[in-house]
């Protein structure tokens, strides 16, 4: 068999001690869609990355409980293992790639790889969500680097535009579309005209969605990216119990419809990150987001974060948020930045100083938002003030009303659009009026985004 040049450049060449001395060694746990990308950058962009990097690194083992499925990439099998000793118990072995998802072994391989003294790459939103206070302490004691680019927006420099470009800021807010699963059924719902059930069947048809979607469209996959965001952002421990969630499951397309060709909205799964004087407040939910909103334009499987500091103002982040090469960029970036430290004869130098305590936690209630509101209600007179008198009373001011074709010969919905309240007072006041016999149905109700 022909083994192309670069292949051959990259894995079989003896090295002496000179060249030793000037090589950093990979090992890659998990061998999926993302580490098959990781694999293919080594391969075709080998020299490359050695010339960023200021030497020779070059992937040394690979480990995976499947070692026999044909990835489409070439590489020796004496590369593969299925045992994570062979990685973690290689003195040899400079950084740890970990591309296994899941929480468990995660977080012990990384563990281990953190006690040896070996530089880690992740990305695994969940595990670093929930472990974030066992890692980094780690990483610091055995002063070795802790990257995880790829945990957030696939391809996207978001992590690294907070932790560089954007250093000198006090982040005030962040709105992202994390989910390429969610984005791409929400844009097929508005551009096609599709319902819930059919767009989430085009998704899993089309490799976008998992055949059990759950992760996506309840919207955890995005919280776990909200925790990760957040906490780097504002300097403070953001848990995955301190986010309110909310997923895309059972949007109705008649909603998409009256937002995009009454008011002027586009229907997108936000994460949300707000530091304000009176806390910080995070949370994940379908929203309205005005059509002149960078947000608003982004469409299918791309991701974007927007984020506003204090001296920058508002800049955006977009590109593909998944994917086997988008994904594994990131990961080569952080290798990369871990080999310039190592050619530098630096390390452990960037923790993310994170605090437990600081600014207070604000609930979801007390969160001011513009707010869509639609009602079915018996067409009968008197129905929609009594709804407005009840949100009066709630400090609900209605910005317009728009009444809807009967959905039978008895209900008609109405739509409401308030102006700026707050949660919990929208939240007493829906309760009041579903309890009303006019009203058919449990009122839906989403956030809007200006």
């Amino acid at each position: 068999m022909l083994i192309p040049y670069f292949l051959y450049n990259r894995v079989f060449v003896p090295e002496n001690e000179e060249t030793m001395k000037k090589t950093v060694n990979v090992g890659l746990i998990g061998f999926g869609t993302v580490g098959t990308g990781v694999v293919k950058l080594f391969n075709h962009n080998g020299s490359l990355i050695d010339k960023k990097a200021g030497l020779n690194v070059r992937l040394k083992k690979i480990v995976d409980l499947d070692i026999k499925r044909d990835r489409g990439v070439n590489i020796d099998k004496y590369m593969l293992s299925a045992k994570a000793e062979d990685i973690l118990n290689d003195p040899e072995i400079d950084i740890v790639i970990e591309l296994m998802g899941g929480y468990k072994p995660a977080i012990d391989f990384i563990s281990v790889a953190l006690k040896n003294k070996k530089h880690v790459v992740t990305a695994n939103k969940k595990m670093v969500s929930k472990y974030w206070e066992a890692i980094w302490p780690l990483a610091k004691k055995n002063s070795v680097e802790f990257m995880l680019e790829a945990s957030v927006a696939g391809g996207i420099p978001v992590i690294k535009g907070l932790r560089e470009g954007l250093s000198g800021n006090r982040i005030q807010k962040i709105m992202g579309i994390l989910n390429g699963t969610c984005n791409y059924i929400l844009t097929n719902m508005t551009l096609n005209k599709m319902t819930f059930a059919d767009a989430l069947a085009g998704a899993q048809a089309k490799g976008f969605a998992e055949a059990d979607p759950t992760m996506d469209i309840e919207g955890f996959d995005t919280m776990h990216k909200a925790v990760i965001l957040s906490s780097m952002a504002f300097g403070q421990r953001v848990k995955e119990e301190d986010v309110h969630v909310e997923g895309i499951k059972g949007i109705d397309y008649q909603d998409i419809k009256a937002g995009d060709e009454e008011f002027g909205y586009v229907m997108k799964l936000l994460a949300i990150a707000e530091h304000s004087k009176n806390g910080i407040n995070v949370r994940v939910h379908p929203a309205f987001v005005s059509k002149a909103h960078l947000l608003a334009s982004v469409n299918y499987e791309f991701n974007a974060v927007h984020m506003t500091g204090d001296a920058v103002g508002d800049v955006m982040f977009y590109g593909r948020g998944a994917g086997e090469l988008p994904t594994a960029s990131a990961v080569i970036a952080d290798v990369i930045d871990i080999a310039k430290i190592i050619a530098d004869g630096a390390g452990g130098k960037r923790y993310e100083n994170i605090s437990s305590d600081g600014a207070a936690l604000v609930k979801m209630g007390e969160i001011e938002s513009k707010y869509y509101m639609r009602f079915n209600v018996m067409d009968k007179a008197g129905v929609l003030a009594e709804i407005a008198g009840i949100l009066g009373k709630h400090e609900i001011s209605i910005k317009s009303v728009i009444q809807k074709e009967r959905a039978s010969h008895k209900e008609v919905p109405v739509v409401i659009m308030s102006y700026e309240a707050k949660e919990a007072n929208v939240m007493k006041a829906l309760k009041k009026i579903d309890a009303l016999s006019e009203v058919k149905q449990k009122t839906v109700y989403y956030r809007v985004v200006e």
